[in-house]
């Protein structure tokens, strides 16, 4: 079991691409994010050994989720000493609801 720790860029990060409060046209907030996906990614990296290897050596692992607010994020872990892990970064996919939405019934 692994300590998780959030990464001071990946706090900025996720700072100014959400900003402290939810603006009126209902976009989610910073708060919104650590609460779902971040807050997942968390308990995930604490298992890190049965993580996907990022490509980048066997420190770096990746964790790819849906959220039903913020949609496919990946997120890069990296672990910094034998029992920690920091989250270093994330991303999304911009089209994954444009996508879901073309994607013919079945």
């Amino acid at each position: 079991m692994h300590e998780v720790r959030v990464g001071a860029d990946l706090a900025a990060d996720i700072t100014g691409r959400f900003g402290p409060e939810r603006p009126g046209d209902g976009r989610p907030s910073e708060w919104d994010f650590w609460s779902g996906p971040l807050a997942a990614a968390l308990i995930a990296f604490r298992d890190f050994e049965n993580l996907s290897v990022a490509g980048y050596g066997a420190d770096v692992r990746s964790l790819h989720l849906v959220d039903p607010v913020f949609g496919a994020v990946v997120f890069i872990g990296v672990r910094i000493a034998p029992d920690t892990v920091e989250l270093a970064g994330f991303d999304t996919d911009p089209d994954y609801w444009t996508l879901i939405a073309e994607d013919p019934d079945d």
